[in-house]
C-alpha cells in the first residue's frame, strides 16, 4: 500500500516505522469530512487562519523547547505550552506548575532530544510525572503534543482523540467504514498506527490537491472528524467538558488543537481555566 512506505526522519536520523491498521478507512467518509471542515470554519476565517495558528504553535514549541532555549524555559514559558494543550490545562497543569521547574525541563528534554526510540522515551515521560485519579490520562496527550508540535514534519500527533487503544476510540475509529458495528478494531496502539493514519490523510489530501502544510493540514482534518464525533453524542463526560451547548460548529476543532480564541489572539488563561 502506498500509505505503508517508510518515512525518513529529518534531522535526528530517528525512523518511524508504519504500522498496519487492520482496518480499511475510506476515502468517502474522508471527503465527507473535508466539506464539513470547510462549512464549519468558514465564518471564521477559514481554513487558512487555522492552519496559521497550528503553524504559530509549532513555531512557537520549536522556539521554546529547542536543547538551548529549553535548558532556560522559565515559568512563563512552561505555562505558554501547558495552556496550549487542551486537555493539560485543564487536568493536570495545576499539578505540573508544583513541579520544580528543572525536574520539568529535564523530563521534556528527555522526551524531545533523549535518546532510545520514539514510543520508549514518551512511556518513560508519562511515568515520570506527577498526577492524580483521571488528570492522569492526560499526560499522554502532553507528551503527543509536544512531540509533534516540536517537529511536526517528523512525529504524527498521537493523542488520545486521534486513537486510543485503551477506550477503542477516536478520529480513527470514526473513518473506519460501519465502525459501529465493530467492537473492537484490530488496531494497535504503537506510533506507527498514528503515521500509517497520516499518511493515509495526507494521500486522500492530495488526491484533492492540497500540497501546502499537509502535516497541519492533517491536524484539522483529524480534529474535524473527532469533533463530528462530539457532537453526535448525546450526553456523556466527553461531551459536558467541551462545551455540549455550544452552537459553534468549529468550536471543539479550535480546542481539541490547542488553538481556541485565547490562544489565537495569544491571551493567557491558565490560571483562570485550572481553576474552574
Amino acid at each position: 500500500m502506498a500509505w505503508l512506505r517508510r518515512k525518513q526522519a529529518n534531522g535526528s536520523g530517528e525512523d518511524l516505522e508504519p504500522s498496519e491498521l487492520g482496518v480499511e478507512l475510506s476515502p468517502q467518509r474522508f471527503e465527507q469530512i473535508l466539506q464539513q471542515l470547510f462549512e464549519s470554519l468558514e465564518s471564521d476565517g477559514g481554513v487558512e487562519r487555522y492552519a496559521a495558528a497550528l503553524k504559530m504553535k509549532s513555531e512557537l514549541f520549536g522556539r521554546l523547547l529547542a536543547p538551548d532555549a529549553l535548558s532556560q524555559l522559565d515559568e512563563e514559558g512552561r505555562d505558554t505550552v501547558l495552556e496550549r494543550i487542551f486537555s493539560v490545562r485543564r487536568r493536570l497543569a495545576p499539578t505540573l506548575r508544583e513541579m520544580e521547574l528543572s525536574q520539568f525541563r529535564a523530563l521534556v528534554g528527555e522526551l524531545l532530544h533523549g535518546k532510545g526510540g520514539v514510543e520508549e522515551r514518551m512511556e518513560a515521560f508519562i511515568e515520570a510525572l506527577p498526577c492524580e485519579g483521571k488528570a492522569c490520562r492526560a499526560r499522554r496527550d502532553l507528551a503527543a503534543d509536544l512531540l509533534h508540535f516540536y517537529d511536526p514534519g517528523r512525529y504524527p500527533l498521537m493523542s488520545r482523540w486521534v486513537w486510543d487503544v485503551n477506550t477503542d476510540s477516536g478520529a480513527l475509529r470514526e473513518l473506519v467504514p460501519h465502525s459501529d458495528q465493530i467492537t473492537q478494531l484490530p488496531t494497535g496502539g504503537e506510533p506507527g498506527v498514528y503515521l500509517t493514519l497520516r499518511n493515509w490523510v495526507k494521500e486522500q489530501l492530495e488526491a484533492q490537491s492540497f500540497y501546502r502544510d499537509l502535516d497541519l493540514m492533517v491536524d484539522l482534518l483529524l480534529a474535524q472528524v473527532y469533533a463530528q464525533y462530539i457532537k453526535a453524542m448525546a450526553e456523556g463526560m466527553l461531551r459536558t467538558d467541551f462545551g455540549g451547548n455550544s452552537e459553534d460548529p468549529s468550536e471543539h476543532v479550535r480546542k481539541l488543537l490547542g488553538i481556541d480564541e485565547q490562544r489565537l489572539k495569544g491571551r493567557s488563561r491558565l490560571k483562570d481555566e485550572t481553576e474552574e
